[in-house]
């Protein structure tokens, strides 16, 4: 069975959600597994709300440390490191979060 490697990020627009917050490791490649997050909750014992999100989002933000949010189909709607917005500038407004 061939084995077939992801190269590139793939990019989406989506923002409708369902998303999932990928905090990365202090100088490190590797994150502990996803938030999910979403406008309405489904699911409390593993969704937490966009403001919710938000909150930690800015806090690891202001560190510094790199953040991705993907949708539900694994794609990138936003990704941040060393405090700059590399992709998704607008997500947050998007969202309903001024930011």
């Amino acid at each position: 069975m061939p084995t077939h490697t992801l190269t590139q990020l793939q990019y989406s627009k989506d923002r409708e959600g369902p998303f999932a917050l990928y905090i990365y490791e202090p100088n490190s490649e590797y994150h502990r597994g996803a938030q999910w997050f979403a406008k309405k909750v489904d699911y409390p014992d593993e969704e937490i709300t966009i403001p919710k999100a938000h909150e930690l989002y800015k806090a690891v933000f202001a560190a510094g440390r790199e953040i991705r949010i993907t949708d539900g189909g694994d794609m990138l709607v936003h990704h941040a490191k060393n405090g700059r917005v590399l992709f998704g500038e607008t997500f947050w407004k998007d969202l309903g979060i001024s930011c």
